[in-house]
């Protein structure tokens, strides 16, 4: 017998029977006076160099030995968003916290994310948005450095560029994805362009992409692309989500017109101009509705051209002629594939520096595939995945006081909708051979001869019978084998907590600390899937891999 049949080989938990318990409750924080609503783990460790900046940092061996000091001391480290505040607990809430107040307290921080200005690589930020203004916070001066402003509406989302960490995105309700650099500095005077006929510089303002009439901001930071929305190829309603690709110049949205947009990052924010300026999307790669029937809330990047998205529950009419005959069809997590990536950056080849989607690219385009689709249960209201290139991609949705954790791997392929049977009994009744054949229809309407049907003897009795009655309207009742007008009944897809098998992350039967404890709103997870970060209602619980 040899050696490596006789020691099974190692499988990662995501791997083995639903049955084991993975992820141990390890911390519980509770706070009475400040509401927690979101949280960023520190996401770099000591070998994130070598794929940050294209891996250039790692030319400079004195800042690859400093950089390595700066990933022991904030590895751990959980950024939260509060009322009033952004609070850093470095070493999984072990030390003491790091504050950073506002000037109102009664402020909400409702997005977090950690970012790194490539001019100063060794100082991490933070990120967060506050309403509509965005603010960048650094954490070994405790300081505020940066504050913008363009975003006409609530900020929705923020996400960091994954190779490249001085630039971020944020999605808003203005209908505008808005790109950041970290390494510039706010424009203080617009530098806008002409629009003919007028000779001077264009006032439009942010709301065409355009840079603003007063200062952009303070400290660090600079708008460096829109991705507008309006009728050409942009959102039509709020944006909600957005997430980078983790290798390619793409950037994908989502938003309440329940359209998903692949746009791609204009080559000025990777190589900006000595004159600040910004670039202009409104058509983007890819963009369809045909995904999802509700607005989407998440998009995460799986593969090169394979994405994860979900949607909320979608208010839908049974008949279009009965308003009021409506109901709720449960909210879908789809992995769909985009099929057009090779067409835009072909294999082996340099991408072309001109790359423009034609109307059938961006306006409802057929040109995806759906891997797998589920429907998820009316109380979802958070949705996280995480993705590392050892890790297989795994799906958390908190429920109550359980975490329920999804190996994506393990969906199944999606059941193909069912084509239905034509009626060959209403067609064949339909069919007009010859100007005196019967159209199947009681009512006296010309044929395509221009014929009409003679009445009978039974017919003109009834017509008898409905004389007088002028004043009562009787219901008006549909042909013989005419069949009444419906939507489509709602695709056959399986609840997903009841077709894959999940690990449970629980709260209950693990704390000791006090009882009553909220229920989980929100779950990330972080350090290379070594720990899972929940919280709710003023509570922040921390689970360590068991492994």
């Amino acid at each position: 017998m040899d050696a490596q049949s006789a020691e099974p080989s190692y499988l990662p938990w995501y791997r083995k029977s639903t049955d084991s318990q993975p992820y141990v409750l390890s911390t519980i924080l509770t706070s009475d006076d400040t509401q927690f609503r979101q949280t960023a783990c520190f996401p770099w460790t000591a070998d994130s160099l070598e794929f940050l900046w294209d891996g250039h940092a790692t030319q400079e061996p004195p800042l690859a030995s400093q950089w390595m000091e700066v990933a022991k001391k904030w590895m751990g480290a959980i950024a939260v968003a509060a009322t009033g505040r952004l609070i850093v607990f470095p070493k999984l809430a072990t030390a003491k916290p790091i504050v950073g107040k506002l000037t109102e307290p009664g402020l909400q921080v409702d997005n977090v994310a950690w970012a790194i200005n490539s001019n100063r690589p060794l100082e991490p930020l933070i990120v967060f948005t506050v309403s509509s203004v965005i603010m960048i916070f650094n954490v070994n001066s405790c300081a505020i450095v940066g504050k913008l402003r363009g975003h006409g509406g609530l900020i929705t989302s923020l996400s960091v560029h994954p190779t490249q960490p001085h630039l971020f995105c944020t999605t808003s309700r203005d209908f505008t994805a808005r790109i950041y650099d970290l390494s510039l500095y706010p424009v203080q005077v617009p530098n806008n362009p002409h629009w003919l006929p007028r000779t001077e510089p264009s006032l439009a303002g942010p709301a065409h992409g355009l840079h603003m009439c007063e200062p952009e901001g303070e400290g660090i930071g600079q708008c460096v692309a829109v991705l507008a929305g309006g009728r050409s190829g942009g959102h039509k309603a709020a944006v909600l989500c957005c997430a980078f690709h983790p290798s390619l110049p793409l950037i994908a949205t989502g938003g309440i017109d329940r359209a998903v947009k692949i746009w791609r990052i204009p080559p000025s924010v990777f190589s900006p101009p000595a004159q600040p300026r910004i670039a202009r999307e409104d058509k983007p790669l890819f963009s369809t509705d045909l995904i999802h029937k509700a607005g989407v809330h998440s998009i995460y990047w799986l593969a090169d051209s394979i994405l994860v998205s979900r949607s909320a529950a979608a208010l839908m009419r049974r008949n279009p002629d009965v308003v009021e005959d409506t109901y709720y069809e449960q909210g879908t997590v789809v992995v769909w594939q985009w099929l057009g990536l090779n067409r835009f950056f072909p294999p082996g080849k340099v991408p072309q520096k001109i790359m423009r989607g034609t109307a059938s690219d961006y306006r409802n385009s057929e040109s995806f595939k759906i891997l797998s689709a589920y429907h998820l249960p009316m109380v979802t209201e958070h949705f996280h995945v995480f993705r590392s290139p050892g890790h297989d991609p795994i799906l958390l949705i908190p429920i109550g006081k359980v975490i329920r954790v999804f190996n994506i791997s393990r969906f199944g392929p999606r059941t193909p909708p069912s084509f239905p049977a034509d009626d060959l009994a209403l067609l064949t009744d339909q069919m007009h051979i010859t100007g005196s054949e019967s159209t199947g229809s009681t009512n006296q309407e010309p044929g395509p001869s221009g014929s009409r049907k003679e009445p009978t003897a039974e017919t003109e009795a009834q017509g008898a019978g409905d004389e007088g009655d002028d004043d009562e309207q009787p219901a008006q009742t549909l042909p013989e084998g005419k069949r009444p007008l419906s939507y489509p009944p709602p695709a056959p897809l399986a609840i997903l907590f009841d077709a894959i098998a999940y690990w449970n992350v629980r709260v209950e039967g693990q704390s000791e600390g006090p009882t009553g404890l909220p229920d989980i709103a929100w779950c990330e997870v972080g350090f290379e899937g070594r720990v899972i970060v929940g919280g709710g209602e003023g509570t922040l619980y921390i689970w360590r891999l068991e492994e």
